[in-house]
């Protein structure tokens, strides 16, 4: 998952890898966030990796708020790579493979071929 910020004068979102797989790092900046008086509500949800923040703009402006979540790992992305790199790579290995068999069939005949793809 790519991290998501979402930011307007009076709400912060943020959803990312870190907040889905550290709940209780985030529950902790929670209970330290609803002691501010300025911030008025915060949503968390778990299992979406995603955290709203509401707060008042006369006292309180989102890029503070921002800093303090990002001070706190927040907005972290995993390098786990994404479903379409891991069908790139798939795709162009096996892309790779029929090319070369093709090569070889031409190149040395089928049967020679056939045993030595078998062997890759």
């Amino acid at each position: 998952m790519n991290t998501y910020i979402h930011k307007t004068n009076q709400r912060l979102r943020v959803r990312s890898d870190f907040i889905k797989s550290n709940p209780q790092d985030v529950l902790e900046l929670i209970e330290q966030l609803d002691e501010i008086d300025a911030i008025h509500k915060i949503t968390y949800r778990k299992h979406a990796g995603s955290v709203a923040i509401c707060f008042d703009q006369k006292e309180l402006d989102c890029d503070s708020v921002l800093e303090i979540v990002e001070s706190h790992g927040w907005t972290k992305s995993s390098e786990k790579p994404l479903f379409i790199e891991k069908a790139m790579v798939s795709g162009t290995k096996t892309l790779v493979k029929g090319l070369t068999g093709v090569a070889l069939s031409r190149l040395v005949g089928p049967s020679v071929s056939r045993v030595l793809m078998n062997l890759a």
